[in-house]
């Protein structure tokens, strides 16, 4: 990937957004305990249950791969060709 190009959350990383926020509602955890919390429920979660993300991530790395595509595409485009000295 360029400079450009955005990075995008692989599943855990998704998984992690959602969980923590359920959990950042309980005031008495700390960021680490929430942390801790995530990554054992991620750990132990069935692939069934974690496909939903996993999906998700596909389709947000197919869709930021295709805006990157049309990006470099069209700055190719507007880039004017060099003259060649002679």
């Amino acid at each position: 990937m360029n400079e450009k190009s955005k990075t995008y959350q692989n599943a855990f990383q998704i998984f992690k957004e959602r969980y923590s926020k359920k959990l950042k509602k309980d005031k008495t955890l700390s960021q680490s305990d929430i942390d801790d919390l995530v990554l054992q429920k991620w750990k132990f979660l069935p692939d069934d249950q974690r496909e939903p993300y996993k999906k998700r991530f596909e389709k947000t790395k197919v869709k930021l791969t295709q805006q990157e595509e049309q990006t470099n595409n069209s700055d190719e485009e507007q880039q004017p060709s060099k003259k060649v000295k002679q």
